[in-house]
């Protein structure tokens, strides 16, 4: 069983409700993972197993804004590799860039701290690809498992993650942190979205 799910529950990550998402979807649960940087000890001890799980080289890492920065930050020094990060949109003054970091000749680790349809990994891969990145894997702490794989493998990119949310969900059942209808709900959820892909 993985540990850190219990931890993610006490510490207030894994919250249930109504919420909109960033893809525009209505989601019965979130993950709030932005919390995890608050517990720097559990941070540091997820994002080494994370880094375990990724059985591909890369020489840098770039987070994908903004949740994924931190993420990138942390296994960028865990790893000793070069860190930058893809903006959402390309900043207006200054350099204008997009993506910050050199990044040009190197084999990038593309992150993001969830991994939904897997639109904000793709767009932060094509673009390190068009400044001469080569992305050598993308990688998220948890998997909605909402498309997210799926788009990134017809694009050529494998995605690893540290849990798939299915299986995260299968735990906080066995543990009796849930009722079997909350469990329930988020299993229905999620099989819209496998209907859905097929």
């Amino acid at each position: 069983m993985p540990w850190f799910v219990k931890e993610f529950y006490r510490v207030g990550i894994i919250k249930f409700g109504k919420f909109r998402l960033s893809s525009g979807m209505e989601s019965p649960y979130y993950i709030d993972l932005r919390r995890l940087y608050s517990f720097p000890d559990l941070a540091c001890r997820v994002i080494k197993e994370l880094i375990n799980v990724i059985d591909v080289e890369y020489d840098a890492v770039v987070g994908v804004a903004t949740a994924g920065i931190p993420l990138a930050a942390f296994i960028a020094f865990i790893k000793r590799v070069p860190m930058g990060y893809v903006r959402v949109e390309r900043k207006d003054h200054g350099l204008e860039s997009k993506i910050e970091g050199v990044v040009e000749g190197r084999k990038v680790l593309v992150v993001d701290d969830v991994a939904t349809t897997g639109m904000s990994l793709l767009s932060a891969s094509k673009a390190l690809r068009s400044m001469g990145a080569e992305v050598a894997a993308a990688a998220a702490v948890v998997d909605r498992e909402q498309g997210a794989e799926e788009t990134l493998t017809s694009a050529g990119i494998r995605l690893y993650s540290l849990i798939k949310i299915t299986e995260m969900f299968k735990v906080l059942l066995e543990e009796g942190l849930i009722s079997r209808e909350v469990y329930d709900e988020v299993i229905e959820y999620t099989k819209k979205f496998k209907i859905r892909r097929f």
